[in-house]
């Protein structure tokens, strides 16, 4: 994948994760954070889709940044930030899943034709990022903040 549209479609899941991932630790979101957080992980990310190792290695790899990176600047419990971390890749999956069956049926391409079209493909993961974002500023309703569980 050109690397424009990767850091496109990238950026924005990260977002995504993040967010959804503090939210639902009851840690409050502070963009400036989440942003600095989402393009360092996006990086990594493409780093390691770069290199000649098995795909899918990214994954461990995200998750484990992703906690280390909630461990040390919040104050949310370990156990709470597995759960949320996790949940909130399944919920991403999840929204792959219904975004790209639909697309799928309603277009009537073939998955592999997919790859000439980088844009297009792009602007799909975009659009499940934001209703994963948007998931995340609902979440707080239910699941209220916790003031002070950032540290400084």
């Amino acid at each position: 994948m050109n690397i424009f549209f990767y850091f496109l479609q990238s950026i924005p899941e990260c977002i995504g994760l993040i967010s959804l991932s503090l939210t639902l630790s009851r840690v409050p979101l502070r963009w400036g954070r989440v942003l600095i957080g989402a393009v360092m992980l996006s990086i990594v990310v493409y780093i390691i889709r770069a290199l000649p190792v098995i795909f899918g290695l990214h994954l461990p790899i995200s998750i484990l940044l992703m906690f280390l990176l909630f461990v040390i600047f919040t104050h949310a419990k370990p156990s709470n930030i597995i759960i949320a971390i996790f949940s909130s890749f399944m919920i991403l999956t999840l929204l792959e899943y219904v975004f790209n069956s639909t697309f799928f049926a309603v277009t009537r391409l073939d998955p592999q034709q997919l790859d000439a079209y980088e844009g297009l493909w792009a602007a799909l993961g975009v659009a499940q990022s934001l209703v994963l974002i948007i998931i995340a500023m609902f979440m707080p309703k239910y699941f209220r903040p916790i003031e002070g569980a950032w540290k400084n």
